[in-house]
């Protein structure tokens, strides 16, 4: 069986290791923090050499750390010629690997948004001759928000701020351009239920680059409870926090009560034509937690512990950047961890 490194012992590389150590992987987790886990490895990914000799010591890694330490690990992966999959939602990341010259597979973007969404979409698009419109719709949400923005969060503040200030990707009349975060505010409902979402970055992953000359309007925008969205406009705008970064950073941390109580809620519409008729094709699904994992931890580390099991069984091939947009569903739902999004 192959060994998996796993970059980030956080609480979603922790869920990571459990569920690959249940499909029998031999699993070593790494962090500059000391962490009292089973196959703990002490690790700076910033140092070079010991960044390495870690990569070298397994088949597959997975980044679930910090998005700016990613470029490093990518290019050490793609030197070593190691597979390479990450959870990151920055642009930034995805765009440098894709210009790496290198025989490793690498997969960044397996997560939950972007990651199983696009796969899902990809595979409703394939059902149509001609698509005008694709809508990408997922928010990881308390259950019980009490507060006035309707938030607490559930993942991590340095992954929320970047969806909130980077800019967009989105097609427009078969058009990739770029457009402002927090913008397109609408109102959606799912199950009865009434919540509003709007445009954030890093969800579409590649998926504009791919459809860009074949699906007239693409779009990803997060899920949140009414009044979110304006609440953010004044942080971010208003009080300039969107240049600050650091102190959005601190102040989250320090002030917005992390929750275990949450929700992934998903909606995705595909709008086009088929046999010369108009239709709509959705998908929507809500992920709750389980056990000792939140929703959102079940959710991401099911994304790519299932791409991690496709691709050990040899089922997903290739070299260099492989989008998540060229993943056959029915592989990525027919193993335990995929069933999920089935």
């Amino acid at each position: 069986m192959k060994i998996v490194g796993i970059i980030g012992a956080g609480k979603i590389g922790k869920t990571i290791a459990t569920y690959l150590r249940s499909a029998d992987f031999q699993v070593k987790i790494a962090d500059i923090e000391q962490r009292d886990i089973d196959g703990y490895v002490h690790l700076d990914a910033s140092d070079i050499p010991a960044l390495t000799k870690f990569v070298e010591s397994v088949d597959i890694i997975v980044s679930a750390t910090l998005f700016y330490l990613n470029i490093d690990i990518a290019d050490v992966c793609a030197k070593t010629n190691t597979a390479y999959f990450d959870l990151t939602e920055d642009t930034e990341v995805s765009e440098h690997i894709r210009e790496l010259d290198t025989k490793a597979f690498m997969m960044p973007q397996s997560g939950l948004a972007p990651g199983a969404v696009n796969i899902i979409a990809s595979d409703l698009i394939k059902k149509f001759d001609n698509v005008h419109k694709v809508k990408m719709r997922v928010g990881a949400l308390p259950k019980y928000p009490t507060n006035a923005m309707a938030y607490y969060l559930t993942w991590s503040t340095d992954g929320l701020i970047n969806e909130y200030v980077n800019d967009c990707d989105i097609l427009s009349n078969y058009k990739h351009i770029k457009t402002q975060p927090l913008d397109g505010l609408e109102q959606i409902y799912i199950d009865g239920n009434r919540y509003e979402a709007f445009n954030t970055s890093g969800g579409s992953a590649s998926m504009c680059h791919t459809f860009k000359d074949t699906v007239r309007s693409l779009s990803y925008k997060t899920i949140r409870y009414p009044g979110h969205q304006a609440s953010m406009k004044f942080l971010l705008d208003d009080l300039n926090l969107k240049h600050n970064k650091k102190k959005f950073v601190y102040l989250f941390d320090q002030e917005v009560p992390y929750t275990t109580a949450d929700v992934v809620v998903m909606l995705v519409s595909v709008i086009g034509e088929k046999d010369g008729i108009l239709l709509e094709k959705t998908w929507s699904k809500k992920i709750y937690g389980e056990n000792e994992h939140s929703a959102i931890q079940r959710s991401t580390a099911s994304g790519v512990c299932s791409l991690v099991v496709a691709y050990a069984d040899e089922e997903l091939k290739g070299e260099g950047f492989v989008s998540q947009e060229s993943i056959d569903y029915k592989i990525f739902t027919n193993n335990k961890f995929g069933e999920i999004y089935s």
